[in-house]
Protein backbone atom coordinates (compact mmCIF):
# COMPACT_ATOMS: atom_id res chain seq x y z
CA UNK A 1 0.00 0.00 0.00
CA UNK A 2 1.11 3.90 -0.02
CA UNK A 3 1.32 6.25 2.89
CA UNK A 4 1.74 9.51 2.66
CA UNK A 5 3.85 11.61 5.30
CA UNK A 6 3.52 15.68 4.85
CA UNK A 7 7.32 17.55 5.05
CA UNK A 8 7.48 21.20 5.33
CA UNK A 9 3.84 21.16 4.04
CA UNK A 10 4.81 19.10 1.14
CA UNK A 11 3.25 15.47 0.40
CA UNK A 12 5.32 12.40 0.02
CA UNK A 13 4.83 9.18 -0.70
CA UNK A 14 6.20 6.00 0.42
CA UNK A 15 5.53 2.05 -0.73
CA UNK A 16 4.68 0.36 2.73
CA UNK A 17 4.94 -3.89 2.62
CA UNK A 18 4.51 -6.43 5.20
CA UNK A 19 2.61 -8.88 7.68
CA UNK A 20 -0.52 -7.51 8.46
CA UNK A 21 -0.43 -8.36 12.17
CA UNK A 22 3.17 -9.09 13.29
CA UNK A 23 4.81 -6.65 15.50
CA UNK A 24 8.22 -6.64 16.51
CA UNK A 25 9.81 -7.13 13.15
CA UNK A 26 12.91 -5.49 11.48
CA UNK A 27 11.89 -2.48 9.23
CA UNK A 28 13.92 -2.36 5.97
CA UNK A 29 14.27 0.86 4.28
CA UNK A 30 15.14 1.17 0.60
CA UNK A 31 15.96 4.15 -1.18
CA UNK A 32 15.46 3.43 -5.56
CA UNK A 33 17.85 4.41 -7.78
CA UNK A 34 17.55 7.20 -9.92
CA UNK A 35 15.33 7.51 -12.59
CA UNK A 36 13.05 4.88 -11.19
CA UNK A 37 10.05 4.62 -9.15
CA UNK A 38 9.79 2.95 -5.66
CA UNK A 39 7.31 0.22 -7.16
CA UNK A 40 9.90 -0.46 -10.01
CA UNK A 41 12.73 -0.79 -7.25
CA UNK A 42 10.71 -3.21 -4.80
CA UNK A 43 10.61 -5.21 -7.93
CA UNK A 44 14.35 -5.28 -9.45
CA UNK A 45 16.29 -5.54 -5.58
CA UNK A 46 14.77 -8.40 -4.46
CA UNK A 47 13.88 -7.79 -0.84
CA UNK A 48 9.74 -8.89 -1.33
CA UNK A 49 10.74 -12.15 -0.05
CA UNK A 50 11.84 -10.96 3.35
CA UNK A 51 8.30 -9.11 3.86
CA UNK A 52 6.63 -12.29 2.16
CA UNK A 53 7.73 -14.62 4.75
CA UNK A 54 6.70 -12.81 7.64
CA UNK A 55 10.39 -11.77 8.23
CA UNK A 56 10.86 -7.99 7.86
CA UNK A 57 8.34 -4.83 7.63
CA UNK A 58 9.31 -3.18 3.89
CA UNK A 59 9.44 0.37 2.49
CA UNK A 60 10.30 2.24 -0.56
CA UNK A 61 9.98 5.78 -0.43
CA UNK A 62 9.16 7.58 -3.38
CA UNK A 63 12.04 10.52 -4.42
CA UNK A 64 11.26 13.63 -5.85
CA UNK A 65 11.03 12.94 -9.80
CA UNK A 66 12.55 9.96 -9.08
CA UNK A 67 15.98 11.12 -7.85
CA UNK A 68 17.77 12.18 -4.67
CA UNK A 69 18.59 14.68 -3.07
CA UNK A 70 21.90 13.76 -0.80
CA UNK A 71 22.69 17.87 -0.24
CA UNK A 72 26.25 17.71 -2.42
CA UNK A 73 24.88 18.52 -5.89
CA UNK A 74 23.49 15.00 -6.69
CA UNK A 75 20.64 14.41 -8.47
CA UNK A 76 18.23 15.64 -10.89
CA UNK A 77 15.10 17.46 -9.61
CA UNK A 78 15.36 17.02 -5.95
CA UNK A 79 19.00 18.11 -5.86
CA UNK A 80 18.16 21.26 -8.28
CA UNK A 81 14.98 21.98 -5.90
CA UNK A 82 16.65 21.11 -2.74
CA UNK A 83 14.08 19.13 -1.43
CA UNK A 84 14.49 18.25 2.45
CA UNK A 85 15.24 13.94 1.74
CA UNK A 86 17.41 13.72 4.88
CA UNK A 87 14.43 14.73 6.86
CA UNK A 88 11.82 12.67 4.63
CA UNK A 89 13.41 9.31 5.05
CA UNK A 90 13.25 10.45 8.57
CA UNK A 91 9.54 10.85 8.87
CA UNK A 92 9.38 7.82 6.77
CA UNK A 93 11.12 5.52 9.93
CA UNK A 94 9.05 7.25 12.26
CA UNK A 95 5.60 6.24 10.37
CA UNK A 96 6.88 2.80 9.46
CA UNK A 97 7.34 2.27 12.69
CA UNK A 98 4.61 3.13 14.39
CA UNK A 99 2.21 1.82 10.99
CA UNK A 100 4.02 -1.55 10.91
CA UNK A 101 4.68 -1.34 15.74
CA UNK A 102 8.41 -2.41 14.37
CA UNK A 103 11.30 -3.08 16.34
CA UNK A 104 13.12 0.23 16.95
CA UNK A 105 16.18 -1.57 17.44
CA UNK A 106 16.35 -2.99 14.23
CA UNK A 107 15.78 -0.21 11.43
CA UNK A 108 18.00 -0.83 8.50
CA UNK A 109 18.57 1.27 5.52
CA UNK A 110 19.66 0.08 1.54
CA UNK A 111 20.27 2.69 -1.18
CA UNK A 112 21.17 1.98 -4.44
CA UNK A 113 23.37 4.69 -6.56
CA UNK A 114 21.86 7.79 -6.27
CA UNK A 115 19.75 6.24 -3.18
CA UNK A 116 22.94 4.74 -2.09
CA UNK A 117 24.36 8.34 -1.28
CA UNK A 118 21.45 9.31 0.36
CA UNK A 119 21.96 6.38 2.50
CA UNK A 120 25.42 7.81 3.52
CA UNK A 121 24.20 11.11 4.03
CA UNK A 122 20.52 9.87 6.21
CA UNK A 123 22.96 7.63 8.56
CA UNK A 124 25.86 10.39 8.65
CA UNK A 125 22.57 12.78 10.07
CA UNK A 126 20.61 10.50 12.18
CA UNK A 127 23.42 7.91 12.94
CA UNK A 128 21.51 6.77 16.24
CA UNK A 129 18.02 5.86 14.19
CA UNK A 130 19.88 3.06 12.21
CA UNK A 131 20.97 -0.12 13.24
CA UNK A 132 22.80 -0.88 10.04
CA UNK A 133 23.01 0.08 6.37
CA UNK A 134 24.14 -0.97 3.24
CA UNK A 135 24.74 0.60 -0.61
CA UNK A 136 25.36 -0.91 -3.44
CA UNK A 137 27.00 1.23 -6.69
CA UNK A 138 27.76 4.59 -4.47
CA UNK A 139 30.14 5.97 -2.50
CA UNK A 140 30.21 8.31 0.83
CA UNK A 141 29.59 12.36 -0.72
CA UNK A 142 31.43 12.95 2.46
CA UNK A 143 33.26 12.27 5.48
CA UNK A 144 31.06 12.28 8.57
CA UNK A 145 31.52 13.17 11.71
CA UNK A 146 32.00 10.95 14.46
CA UNK A 147 28.77 9.17 16.08
CA UNK A 148 27.38 6.28 17.43
CA UNK A 149 28.77 2.83 15.27
CA UNK A 150 26.75 1.90 12.56
CA UNK A 151 26.77 -1.05 10.80
CA UNK A 152 27.92 -1.25 7.39
CA UNK A 153 28.05 -2.95 3.99
CA UNK A 154 28.89 -1.20 0.87
CA UNK A 155 29.05 -3.03 -2.01
CA UNK A 156 29.94 -2.02 -5.75
CA UNK A 157 31.17 -3.75 -8.84
CA UNK A 158 34.82 -3.56 -9.70
CA UNK A 159 34.28 -2.32 -12.91
CA UNK A 160 31.91 0.49 -12.09
CA UNK A 161 32.24 3.00 -14.53
CA UNK A 162 29.93 5.56 -12.73
CA UNK A 163 32.03 4.78 -9.02
CA UNK A 164 35.18 5.43 -11.40
CA UNK A 165 37.54 2.68 -9.23
CA UNK A 166 38.04 0.16 -6.54
CA UNK A 167 40.23 2.02 -4.78
CA UNK A 168 37.87 4.74 -4.36
CA UNK A 169 35.63 2.06 -2.71
CA UNK A 170 38.74 0.94 -0.72
CA UNK A 171 38.93 4.12 0.68
CA UNK A 172 35.45 4.58 1.70
CA UNK A 173 35.44 1.18 3.03
CA UNK A 174 38.96 2.04 5.14
CA UNK A 175 37.60 5.26 6.42
CA UNK A 176 34.55 3.52 8.05
CA UNK A 177 36.46 1.14 9.30
CA UNK A 178 38.43 3.75 11.26
CA UNK A 179 34.87 5.59 11.79
CA UNK A 180 33.96 2.07 13.63
CA UNK A 181 37.30 1.75 15.25
CA UNK A 182 37.56 -1.87 13.41
CA UNK A 183 40.59 -4.05 14.16
CA UNK A 184 42.73 -5.03 11.25
CA UNK A 185 41.61 -9.07 11.56
CA UNK A 186 38.96 -9.38 8.99
CA UNK A 187 37.21 -12.38 7.04
CA UNK A 188 37.14 -13.25 3.35
CA UNK A 189 34.34 -15.32 1.82
CA UNK A 190 33.66 -15.79 -2.08
CA UNK A 191 30.31 -16.73 -3.86
CA UNK A 192 30.32 -16.76 -7.64
CA UNK A 193 31.70 -13.14 -8.89
CA UNK A 194 31.40 -11.79 -5.09
CA UNK A 195 34.36 -11.45 -2.88
CA UNK A 196 32.77 -10.26 0.63
CA UNK A 197 35.45 -9.09 2.86
CA UNK A 198 34.17 -8.53 6.86
CA UNK A 199 35.33 -6.97 10.14
CA UNK A 200 33.37 -7.37 13.41
CA UNK A 201 36.10 -6.21 16.03
CA UNK A 202 35.08 -2.78 15.72
CA UNK A 203 33.47 -0.52 18.63
CA UNK A 204 30.30 -0.93 20.16
CA UNK A 205 29.83 -4.83 18.55
CA UNK A 206 29.63 -2.61 14.96
CA UNK A 207 30.47 -4.47 11.79
CA UNK A 208 32.36 -3.00 8.27
CA UNK A 209 31.64 -4.96 5.42
CA UNK A 210 33.42 -4.29 1.61
CA UNK A 211 31.26 -6.36 -1.40
CA UNK A 212 33.25 -6.59 -4.24
CA UNK A 213 31.67 -7.89 -7.79
CA UNK A 214 34.38 -9.16 -10.12
CA UNK A 215 33.54 -8.41 -13.74
CA UNK A 216 30.27 -6.31 -12.86
CA UNK A 217 29.58 -2.68 -13.54
CA UNK A 218 26.97 -0.39 -12.04
CA UNK A 219 23.74 -3.08 -12.34
CA UNK A 220 22.06 -3.96 -9.08
CA UNK A 221 23.19 -7.95 -8.42
CA UNK A 222 20.17 -10.52 -8.57
CA UNK A 223 19.79 -14.39 -8.19
CA UNK A 224 18.76 -15.09 -11.41
CA UNK A 225 18.23 -13.34 -14.77
CA UNK A 226 15.55 -10.64 -14.75
CA UNK A 227 13.29 -8.47 -16.52
CA UNK A 228 13.88 -5.79 -14.38
CA UNK A 229 16.01 -3.02 -15.83
CA UNK A 230 19.67 -2.41 -14.92
CA UNK A 231 20.25 -5.93 -13.19
CA UNK A 232 22.59 -8.24 -13.68
CA UNK A 233 22.60 -11.99 -12.48
CA UNK A 234 25.08 -13.51 -10.07
CA UNK A 235 23.87 -16.41 -9.19
CA UNK A 236 21.91 -16.78 -5.29
CA UNK A 237 24.80 -16.98 -3.28
CA UNK A 238 26.05 -13.60 -4.22
CA UNK A 239 22.58 -11.78 -4.72
CA UNK A 240 22.84 -8.11 -3.01
CA UNK A 241 19.39 -8.76 -1.16
CA UNK A 242 20.73 -11.94 0.05
CA UNK A 243 24.05 -10.64 1.09
CA UNK A 244 22.72 -7.58 2.56
CA UNK A 245 20.29 -9.25 4.26
CA UNK A 246 22.54 -12.16 6.16
CA UNK A 247 24.37 -9.33 7.39
CA UNK A 248 21.96 -6.91 8.98
CA UNK A 249 21.00 -10.60 10.67
CA UNK A 250 24.25 -12.08 11.50
CA UNK A 251 25.57 -8.77 13.15
CA UNK A 252 21.88 -7.79 14.52
CA UNK A 253 22.39 -6.30 18.54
Amino acid sequence: MERTVTLGGMPRTYLAIGPSHDAGLPLLVVLHGREVTASQESKRTGFLTYAQRGMADLVYPQGTANSWNDGHGCCGKASATGVDDLGFVAKVVADASQFFHSDPKRVYLVGYSNGGRLAFEEVCGHPALFAAFATYGALPPTECPGGPPVRVFIGAGANDSIMHSEGSVTNAVAWWRSRDGCGPDATTTHAGPLTMTTWTRCRGGSAVASALYAGIGHPWPVAKPSQAPFTVSVGAGAAAATVMWNFFTAHAA
